[in-house]
């Protein structure tokens, strides 16, 4: 919170929340410099909102202004989930954040920041990969940040080439599915030659 006050001599600073007198500690930084007054809540909780005023005083008189703020840090109410697609799926990640005032949204694939379509509305916020590629695969990380603070959520990506689903049919379950699949149409095809050769018997 920034107050501008000019006055002579120079005015001493006070600030309150709601009635109780603020003082200078390690959960609130205050600053008078230069004309600029400035409280700084280190890490903001709901509990710190209320109506907050700057009071300045010298031998002069004494002025205050107060505003009303709602302190929300960002939170996500809907957090990423792991996601494994195959290569050339239709993709896109999800997630809904609250914050006052709203919150800036960054998505970050391994730390690296993406650059992607994204959708910011009413706390609905999207990454849209249109096609996605084993490349997109990854730690991906969506962090919401305001004045009062940060939050952040994160989950696997996995984008499977056709190599990757050739080697998954190669694992043990896999080789069982295909056993299972042989063994069927062998006996299909065993099954058709017996039908087959009594038909050709009997005639």
């Amino acid at each position: 919170l920034e107050c501008q006050i000019s006055g002579h001599p120079q005015p001493t600073v006070t600030w309150y929340r709601e009635d109780y007198k603020i003082e200078s500690s390690m959960d609130f930084q205050i600053t008078f410099k230069a004309g600029l007054a400035r409280l700084v809540i280190r890490e903001a909780f709901a509990e710190d909102s209320g109506r907050f005023t700057c009071t300045a005083t010298n031998k002069a008189g004494s002025v205050s202004t107060s505003s009303k703020e709602d302190l929300v840090r960002p939170h996500f109410v809907e957090r990423l989930r792991n996601v494994s697609v195959k290569e050339g799926s239709r993709l896109e990640m999800a997630v809904k954040a609250t914050g006052n005032p709203n919150p800036d949204i960054v998505w970050l694939k391994n730390s690296d920041i993406i650059v992607l379509r994204m959708i910011n509305e009413f706390g609905y916020c999207s990454l849209d990969y249109g096609v996605a590629y084993s490349r997109d695969s990854g730690v991906i990380t969506c962090r919401a940040t305001n004045k009062y603070g940060t939050d952040h959520t994160s989950a696997t990506l996995i984008v499977k080439d056709e190599k990757s689903l050739v080697e998954e049919s190669q694992l043990p379950e896999g080789k069982r599915g295909l056993q299972r699949i042989e063994e069927l149409e062998r006996m299909a095809h065993e099954g058709f030659f017996s039908i087959f050769f009594l038909f050709f018997s009997s005639c």
